[in-house]
């Protein structure tokens, strides 16, 4: 579901009854005003501002009419689920249910008999400073407890959580420390929270030169739910509602809530990039997206049961609904640590039981074209490939993550390609299935498959279960512990064999790295992401040229020496920053940056 409307107007409302949860959202230019009948109850009035996305407490499945052309109309909703009100040509209005896959759970087919205590969930919060900030305590408390009160506010409308001020509070942050991932660490280990509480802390440590755009630089940092530790910086955004934007960000990602592609959904709070003017309108409103929303309630149930000190410890019934609501997401913004890493935990059982594959049909192979057997032969080999690699992902779900992940699936990788016995492939065919299936199966963007230029030859290889299923399950691999670059040294490898023409693999190497969006890309134009993409190119004319790299892989498990140095190499750079730093792709500061790759890529290599 893709929504493309402007924001205007917030919600206001307390949940009646904590049974079951149903999330409305009015992406029509006027307020609505529908009426919900449940089984056994009164018919009910609810009223929708425009744009505005809400939450509504129903005890199973229940009918909702609202007003349209000819006459009113009425459809049925399922409980934990998510609707959209969307502007009609014939009827006025028309109501959609956000697509989720998977089967509704056979218990949200019927009233709940045992409905959760009416209490929202409560999350004392203490917010604090380091010791670097310079304001008095009066004035940085006052300001900082103005942002949370609207953020707690916006949380309440949202979800029927209730985040409860429980003081203020400063820490000692390490001095030498500018990362906001290293000061987030430090402060977790410095502040010590107590369970189902939470500690927002903003830093001074970080400071930003005010003609640089402030995006290029995270505006916090915090861990996936449940989590006790949110930091933010005071050099973030510039304006004051922008702070605020920045702070129920974050709080939303504590709370379960995921990014969501701003193409998806321009005004929630979860795109990829906020604090770029949206929040400064004056008919904004902050707001949540339909399945963030869904995704709170769920979690903040489970967080009325009692805190929760990992994942796994929801309940079978959140965790059957969290897997459809984060599946849904994925699409919203493709290849998402966090909903990837719900979606691990959720099926960790699952992804041990062995499953089977649908088996890919290769094309009718004509008599006497070789050149279509040998590619025959290759597919098989990449096929093998991507199993073997969706295989270690299933034995190895929850267990590595990580550099150590990557490495697990290279040997995997490595072994089915020059070891599988079964298949009728000769050396040149495997190392080319080698590098094409590992140029898919460590991909959760489909880089290959929507490229122009190599979508026709990788679009039989693997079928879209096998597909679905492969990234639902591959969880986070890393080199040097980055997803980026352990994903596009992947996808060079697979364009450098597909094209053969390193010219032409690096241009779409490049093309990749400035597309909107770009493979998860949410910092900037990144010149690591490029040195990696060009190593797997040159990695790919290297192991084509003398294979015994590819059957030395099935011992020596990772890939990383073959990744130049990326010292210096600059990376978050916007459009705009490019341009004005390096022109275009044409332009020779850019050509001396790419030298400067090009000659990194050779000393790793001779190494």
């Amino acid at each position: 579901m893709r929504f493309l409307f402007a924001i205007a107007l917030s919600c206001s409302f307390a949940p009646r009854s904590p049974a079951a949860i149903v999330v409305l959202g009015n992406f029509t230019p006027e307020e609505l005003t529908v009426t919900l009948t449940e089984a056994k109850q009164k018919p009910r009035k609810v009223t929708l501002g425009s744009a505005q996305v809400r939450p509504v407490t129903v005890s199973g499945p229940c009918d909702i009419t609202f007003p349209a052309k000819p006459a009113n109309a009425t459809l049925r909703l399922d409980p934990y689920h998510a609707y959209v009100f969307l502007p009609d040509m014939k009827t006025e209005r028309r109501l959609e249910g956000i697509a989720m896959p998977g089967e509704i759970p056979d218990r949200d087919l019927k009233p709940d008999a045992k409905p959760l205590p009416k209490e929202p969930a409560k999350i004392p919060v203490t917010l604090l400073v380091d010791d670097a900030d310079p304001r008095a305590d009066a004035l940085w408390q006052k300001v900082v407890r103005t942002r949370f009160d609207e953020a707690a506010a916006v949380i309440a409308a949202h979800a029927n959580i209730q985040l409860e001020f429980a003081g203020f509070d400063t820490w000692k942050s390490a001095p030498d420390t500018k990362d906001i991932g290293d000061l987030l660490a430090d402060f977790a280990t410095n502040v010590k929270v107590k369970p189902a509480a939470l500690a927002i802390g903003y830093t001074s440590r970080i400071r930003v030169d005010p003609k640089e755009p402030q995006n290029l630089i995270p505006f916090g940092a915090v861990k996936a739910f449940p989590t006790r530790h949110i930091l933010l910086r005071e050099s973030g955004p510039r304006a004051e509602p922008e702070k605020v934007e920045a702070m129920i960000h974050h709080i939303g990602l504590a709370l379960g809530a995921t990014l969501v592609d701003p193409e998806a959904d321009p005004g929630t709070v979860m795109r990829t990039k906020i604090a770029n003017g949206v929040a400064l309108h004056a008919a904004y409103r902050f707001r949540f997206d339909p399945l963030n929303v869904l995704a709170m309630n769920i979690w903040g149930e489970e967080l009325r049961r009692g805190p929760l000190a990992r994942v796994s410890d929801a309940s079978p019934a959140a965790k059957a609904r969290l897997a459809r609501v984060y599946q849904a997401l994925v699409k919203l913004h493709p290849g998402d640590a966090n909903a990837l890493a719900y979606l691990n935990d959720f099926d960790r059982d699952i992804a041990k039981a062995p499953v089977e594959p649908k088996k890919v049909e290769p094309d009718p192979v004509p008599k006497g074209d070789p050149e279509k057997v040998a590619n025959q032969a290759r597919d098989q080999v990449a096929q093998h490939v991507i199993r073997a690699i969706a295989a270690q992902a299933k034995d190895h779900a929850g267990s590595l993550t990580g550099d150590a992940l990557a490495a697990a699936y290279v040997k995997a990788a490595a072994v089915a390609a020059w070891n599988e016995n079964g298949l009728s492939a000769n050396q040149n065919q495997r190392v080319s299935g080698f590098l094409i299936g590992i140029a898919i199966a460590l991909d959760d963007t489909d880089a290959l498959l929507n490229d122009t230029s190599t979508a026709e030859m990788v679009k039989g290889i693997e079928s879209e279960t096998e597909r679905q299923e492969r990234v639902r399950s591959l969880g986070n691999p890393t080199l040097r512990g980055r997803r980026d670059l352990c994903r596009r040294f992947a996808i060079g490898c697979g364009t450098g064999e597909l094209l053969r023409t390193f010219q032409q693999a690096q241009e779409i190497a490049i093309e990749r790295s400035f597309a909107k969006p770009a493979l998860g890309r949410t910092t900037g134009i990144s010149f690591p992401a490029i040195a990696a993409e060009f190593a797997g190119i040159e990695f790919a004319r290297v192991v084509g040229d003398n294979n015994i790299h590819v059957r030395r892989l099935t011992g020596e498990t990772t890939l990383e020496p073959f990744l130049p140095a990326m010292d210096g190499l600059r990376e978050g750079l916007s459009q705009e920053r490019f341009k004005d730093d390096f022109g275009n792709v044409a332009d020779p500061r850019f050509q001396k940056v790419l030298g400067d790759i090009h000659a990194r890529i050779e000393k790793s290599i001779k190494k």
